[in-house]
């Protein structure tokens, strides 16, 4: 028989993602989120996610529209590290053609033998699927699609 932790989904949910879970908690990526805390997928995290998630808050136009106190911002980034499973960051990759900071996210992804990438950023999704040679196929969606992967069970 096999157990449900070998057939959880592994997952990188990328930083816009994850920023807006932090702070609309009645948004698609705070069921997400909700679904990682429930054990539903396995969050993989990256120091530059992390990092990212970090330097997200402290951007003026997010700050302008949620103005999160620093408290809630260790506490945010504390219960990412518990829910989540962090892998060491040591990867490179160039696949992200149209903006390659975003390449770090797709090298956790790899890193981390994560299925999916989850996020909301146009130049990540239009990759759709990454194909990396002795790698898993890396499906790219967005919160919305993933969660009903979720809800159907076919993630």
């Amino acid at each position: 028989m096999i157990s449900r932790a070998s057939r959880v989904a592994r997952v990188v949910v990328d930083t816009n993602v994850l920023l807006r879970a932090a702070v609309s908690p009645a948004g698609p990526a705070a069921r997400l989120y909700a679904s990682a805390k429930r054990g539903d997928f396995r969050l993989v995290l990256s120091p530059h996610l992390l990092r990212e998630v970090r330097a997200g808050f402290f951007k003026p136009h997010f700050r302008s529209r949620y103005p999160v106190v620093p408290r809630e911002i260790a506490i945010f980034l504390a219960e990412l590290l518990v829910v989540g499973e962090l892998v060491a960051g040591a990867f490179e990759v160039d696949l992200v053609p149209k903006d390659p900071k975003d390449n770090p996210i797709v090298a956790s992804a790899l890193e981390g033998d994560a299925g999916y990438v989850v996020t909301n950023d146009g130049d990540i999704l239009t990759l759709e699927v990454v194909r990396v040679a002795g790698y898993r196929p890396i499906r790219i969606l967005s919160d919305l699609k993933f969660l009903d992967l979720l809800r159907h069970g076919t993630a």
